[in-house]
């Protein structure tokens, strides 16, 4: 796995070196500088804008009571887009771009949304929909959301406990001092 990764890194760098080279022969070296931080500044403008939006879109589902699930999935991908965009040179930067695009976006954040929830060190933290991820049926949606607002199982946490009135502590104290002011 290891060397898979370092042979992907490798051909990534001579794929961006080739494509900046290429670029710079046909505009020139300025041009081609200039335009590694054009779209940098690109990148960050689309990520506060459409971040913007899906922040509203994860509000909205919230309040009717649905969960955010496609809108979590388009806000991983704009952070990772973000982050494309953000790395110099223009192979990440048309990947970074491609994951701007609103139906690929959220494919593409579905797939890295399951991607990080099938990882081992993450599943035995999260908790979806009142059943810990491992234990969920196979019935339900991928993420182990209910369709439903809100229902109940043997999961969900339940808090008990009894309620006092009690008056208040300096009010009680101020009774005291005057008690025992009247009694010497």
């Amino acid at each position: 796995m290891a060397l898979i990764f370092i042979a992907g890194l490798l051909l990534w760098g001579w794929l961006e070196i080739s494509v900046f080279i290429f670029i710079s022969n046909e505009v020139g070296g300025l041009l081609t500088f200039l335009g590694v931080f054009l779209t940098a500044i690109i990148g960050i403008t689309f990520l506060k804008k459409q971040g913007l939006s899906v922040l509203s879109r994860v509000r909205s589902d919230l309040a009717r009571g649905h969960a955010p699930v496609v809108s979590i999935a388009d806000s991983i991908a704009l952070v990772v887009g973000g982050a494309l965009m953000l790395i110099p040179g223009y192979v990440t930067d048309s990947a970074g771009l491609f994951l701007f695009i609103p139906g690929f976006r959220t494919i593409a954040g579905m797939y890295l949304l399951q991607w990080v929830v099938k990882k081992p060190n993450v599943t035995s933290f999260v908790n979806f929909g009142g059943s810990v991820f491992r234990q969920r049926n196979s019935n339900q949606d991928p993420f182990g959301f209910s369709k439903q607002a809100h229902h109940q199982t043997e999961f969900d946490d339940v808090i008990e406990g009894e309620f006092e009135d009690r008056p208040d502590a300096k009010l009680h104290l101020n009774q005291k001092k005057r008690d025992h002011r009247n009694d010497s």
